[in-house]
This record gives C-alpha cells, structure tokens and sequence, in this order.
C-alpha cells in the first residue's frame, strides 16, 4: 500500500515493519530537536549522545568505524590514536544529525557567516555562464550544511538520494532538503534517472553526487588507501555523457561551523574507450577522496565497511 501524506510527515503505511516504524520516529525526533533546541546546546547533547554511542553501543558500528578509521590511519585497530579519531567520528556524526536538522531554519546570513569556503568560484563561475557542473563528494563533514551554502551563495541545487523506507522517513528527508535548496531525484524509483540528471546538469544545475560508497553493487574498483573498494558508476558515466566540469567538494567540521573546499577534479587524458575512460575518472575521484579524508579521518562518515574485502 502507498504512504498518504498528511503534509506533516505522519502518513501511515500499513506495511511498515516495526524496524521501519522505530527508524522513521527516531529521525522525526532528531528533526524536532534540530528545529527545537539552541544551537550550542544541540552540539553539546549529541556529540554526548555520540561519545555514549561509542563507548557503550553495540560492538558492531564501533568495529567498523575503528577498521575504517585504521585503513585511513594506517596504524592497527586497537592502536590508541585510531580508537581516539574513532571515538571522535561517532561525537561529530552525531553532532551532524543535529546540524542537519538545525541549518533549516538558518538565514543566508547565518550560514554564509558559518560557511567558510575555499575554491566557491569552480562552482559559481560555470553556473553564472549557465553551465552545469557535478559536484562529487564523499560523506565528509556537513554536505547539508554545505548544500545549504551553497544555496546561499545562489548555486542551483540537485542531489540524488537513495530511496529509504518507509516511504514517510523518505519524505522526511526530502522536504528536509526541499528546504534548505535542494532538490532530490531519488536513486531506483525510476529506470530514467540517468536522463534525469543529465537534464539537470544541462538546465545549469549543480549535481551533487555523494561518491565514496557504491549502492548498487555494480560500481567501479578504484584503489583508495591502498586497497581496491567500490565507487559509483554514476559520476563518471555522466561526467563522459554530459562532458560538464566535475568539481571536487568536501566540508569539515569547525568549532562554530564548517569549511567547505572545491577542487576541480583532475581529470585523466580520455582514451574514448567509455569502460577504460570510467576507471581512470573514479581512479581519480577516490585519490581526491583520499586526500581529502586523510587532511581529517574523524570526519568521514563511514560506518558502513569500507574495504570488505579486508574481513
């Protein structure tokens, strides 16, 4: 059966599970809390929430995030720095919820004020001229706090976003994105997606695609950290079909707010042979990736397995 929206976020779907019904009251009161608290006190609690989670939570997400964290670290599991930057990704994982939430209601001001961007002109100058640009991040920092921003600053949003259930915690995060600039086209809710974003790119948008981790199994192996794991196909395929710039982004966290970089990727010479042309793009994307987590592994957001190969 098929979600009714209600336009406050509580449609009912009778086939919801009670996981499904947990996960979605769960966010629903992260998003109460973004709109409810002050600023400073948010940050505060859920950084707790998230040193708790750390400490007292299931085995599970703590293995994974110290395995990830030692990959980028390049020191073993249990080595006490690599628990430490662990630790401190579940604090500012946390502290993303919040802020995600919380920047809704910010003015321009406020978050341009709390923005500080470095290398903005690779995505203003192009869509100033009318020109596309895909932006491709890895989930760094704040990317709702940067797209908001980036709205400030007058950039022309679309994202893709995985398709969540159930259907209400879905809509959630779309009028979530909705309003702070973004408009989402959701991954495998149509077979046209890849028309739908080039659409995007042609009417001048920018495309930000989260890159660093592959949905759907049928991604490109690039070698990040020096072992192989899966990207998306996507930003390549489309960086080959549009021919649009592709930008590099990331944010990180600040005490107060964040900083936000763009780099022009540094594209590989094309061979015109599409497969061979695809690797070298993600070969590139994931060193800029790597750079870019390298610079601060605490504020990678991967707590899903990194390198599953490496179990």
């Amino acid at each position: 059966m098929s979600a009714t929206d209600t336009g406050a976020g509580v449609g009912r779907i009778d086939a919801e599970t009670g996981r499904e019904r947990v996960a979605y009251w769960a966010y629903a009161t992260v998003a109460w809390l973004g709109a409810t608290l002050p600023t400073g006190v948010g940050r505060r609690l859920f950084r707790f929430i998230g040193g708790l989670a750390f400490r007292f939570g299931p085995p599970g997400p703590r293995a994974v995030v110290l395995d990830n964290q030692a990959r980028v670290i390049g020191r073993p599991a249990e080595d006490p720095l690599v628990r430490a930057s662990a630790r401190e990704a579940f604090r500012r994982y946390a502290r993303y919820w919040y802020d995600a939430f919380d920047v809704v209601m910010w003015t321009d001001e406020r978050i341009l004020d709390a923005f500080v961007w470095d290398g903005a002109e690779y995505l203003l100058e192009p869509t100033q001229r009318g020109q596309g640009v895909i932006a491709v991040l890895p989930h760094m920092g704040n990317w709702d706090a940067c797209g908001r921003a980036m709205r400030a600053r007058g950039l022309p949003m679309v994202a893709v976003a995985e398709h969540l259930r159930p259907e209400r915690l879905f809509q959630l995060f779309v009028r979530q994105r909705a309003a702070i600039g973004i408009r989402i086209v959701a991954l495998g809710q149509s077979s046209g997606i890849g028309k739908q974003l080039a659409a995007a790119i042609e009417e001048g948008n920018v495309l930000a695609l989260l890159s660093d981790r592959d949905l759907t199994g049928r991604g490109i192996t690039a070698e990040m950290f020096g072992a192989p794991r899966r990207f998306p196909a996507g930003p390549a395929m489309l960086a080959l079909s549009t021919g649009a710039p592709v930008a590099v982004v990331a944010s990180y966290e600040t005490p107060t707010g964040w900083r936000g970089i763009v780099r022009p990727l540094a594209m590989p010479e094309l061979t015109r042979d599409r497969r061979t042309d695809a690797r070298a793009i993600t070969q590139a994307m994931a060193d800029a990736f790597e750079r870019i987590v390298a610079a601060s592994p605490p504020d990678w957001h991967l707590f899903q397995p990194g390198w599953p190969g490496d179990g």
